[in-house]
């Protein structure tokens, strides 16, 4: 059996799985400000980005394209969480490919074990000839005639150690694809999961730039009254204006943004883009679990389905080997066949052969040697793969738990720097009001209270992002999700 080494896109270790990195989550919001704090790590499911520990990323991701399932439903489709995931795990792309190549495995492991089974055929022949004179060494002419066969053939390989490995191997690589489909399903759950919540927060940022509109266009209303009664100067009019552009600029974005979200989680599980829908489940903030990282990495060792596949991947190696190995040994096989032999089927003559063969390799020109030197080659790849999943997955603990303790600190300071931005913006508009400063002020207190705003949803965002790469993690994403977010 020819050693298998195609790279496998769901192990977190050779391809991809769903990642962590800087994307729109943070840069929606406004850039620079003096408020904003750089939460840790949003997901964009639209970049392509699909591994936890950000070492993979690939120009078309599987896992965030699906297969369109039903028709478009009239009006808006109310869409939950929970129902989002299950479309997902139905007409994901990623898991569809996986499912197959799954189904290839079993197929294989079939083949395999199909050599050390007997093997019965069937035959049935019409056969015309003629015996030319002096052509078998006899002085005789003899006319041409014909003759009827059918016969039953059964031959069985008794003796392949080589096989036999063989089929050991093809069990182990049934072994690594289930877990492979297993950890798959995982990589829906985030994916869909992530793209959700990204929804979510495009939801809450377009309320927020709506509310940051209205409030610009009752701001410029009140300064243009001030202007008009010439209580104030004319830039200050400007400057009202120009806010209110800034306001209706970023309402703009947010809309764009919030429906490309909405048509990057359609791929993902599998909606018709033309479907309208509206989210049941919003973006909240519900503390993490309290686990300490020992807990969490015993679950590792248990729950994590990639290490699954990597161990089974090395059996699969190791009988690989040693059926390279076993190539030197000799196989017997016997042939057997019972039937009938005549002019026609109604003159026959029953007849039957058996035979038994033992064949034994004596000079390859070392092709067995440079199969085993290539099985033993593979063996320490998968060995070293192994090693490192172990410890990748301990790194992707380790770095999901720090994390999510960022993201916690980020919620907390984003949540009391919108109390303090809000109670800015009221001084300033009593300030403002009662003519002891410009709008200068004002202006600066309405951005203020945008940028805490958008931090406050991308923190929020992240905190969310950041328990789902807890349990990505530990290969519970599909288990926990619900509990982890907070959802009913």
């Amino acid at each position: 059996m020819k050693q298998n080494i195609k790279t496998r896109s769901i192990c977190l270790c050779c391809a991809l799985s769903l990642a962590a990195v800087v994307g729109r989550a943070q840069s929606q919001g406004t850039a620079g400000g003096a408020n904003s704090i750089n939460t840790p790590r949003p997901f964009d499911p639209g970049s392509n980005t699909t591994n936890p520990s950000a070492l993979a990323v690939q120009a078309q991701n599987p896992y965030l394209g699906s297969v369109p399932t039903g028709p478009v439903v009239p009006g808006i489709l109310p869409l939950g969480l929970h129902d989002s995931v299950l479309r997902a795990l139905r007409a994901n792309l990623g898991l569809i490919d996986t499912e197959k190549d799954h189904a290839q495995a079993r197929a294989a492991r079939m083949r395999a074990l199909s050599s050390l089974l007997p093997q019965l055929t069937a035959d049935s022949a019409q056969t015309y000839q003629n015996l030319v004179e002096n052509s078998i060494g006899l002085n005789v002419t003899t006319p041409a005639y014909n003759f009827q066969t059918a016969h039953v053939n059964i031959s069985q390989r008794l003796l392949d150690v080589p096989a036999s490995h063989e089929v050991a191997a093809a069990r182990k690589n049934v072994e690594a694809s289930s877990a492979e489909f297993a950890d798959a399903r995982n990589i829906v759950v985030l994916a869909a999961t992530s793209s959700y919540l990204l929804v979510a927060a495009g939801q809450v940022r377009l309320d927020t730039a709506r509310a940051q509109l209205a409030t610009a266009v009752a701001t410029e209303h009140l300064v243009r009254d001030r202007v008009t009664h010439q209580v104030s100067p004319q830039i200050e009019g400007i400057r009202a204006e120009v806010v209110r552009r800034s306001a209706e600029q970023r309402l703009a974005i947010a809309v764009a943004n919030y429906e490309k979200d909405k048509l990057a989680l359609t791929r993902i599980i599998g909606l018709p883009l033309a479907q309208e829908f509206r989210l049941t489940d919003g973006l909240t903030y519900t503390p993490a679990p309290d686990q300490s990282l020992d807990d969490l990495t015993a679950v590792v060792e248990n729950q994590r389905q990639d290490i699954r596949a990597a161990i089974a991947r090395v059996g699969e190696a190791v009988q690989n080997v040693k059926a390279q190995s076993a190539e030197r040994l000799p196989t017997v096989d016997i042939r057997a066949s019972a039937g009938e032999t005549g002019f026609n089927y109604s003159r026959s003559i029953a007849d039957y052969q058996v035979g038994a063969r033992i064949s034994v390799p004596l000079f390859t020109g070392r092709r067995i040697e440079s199969d085993v030197l290539t099985a033993k080659a593979a063996l320490e790849r998968r060995e070293a793969e192994l090693a490192d999943i172990q410890a990748r997955a301990i790194y992707d603990v380790r770095t999901a738990m720090l994390d999510l303790k960022a993201s916690e600190t980020s919620v907390e300071v984003a949540v009391d720097n919108v109390t303090l931005a809000q109670e800015g913006l009221r001084q300033a508009r009593d300030r403002f009001e009662n003519g002891v400063t410009n709008s200068v002020e004002l202006v600066q207190a309405q951005q203020d209270v945008a940028e805490a705003e958008d931090n406050r949803i991308a923190s929020i965002y992240s905190h969310s992002l950041a328990k789902l790469m807890l349990i990505r993690a530990t290969g519970t994403a599909e288990a926990n999700y619900l509990t982890y977010l907070g959802v009913r």
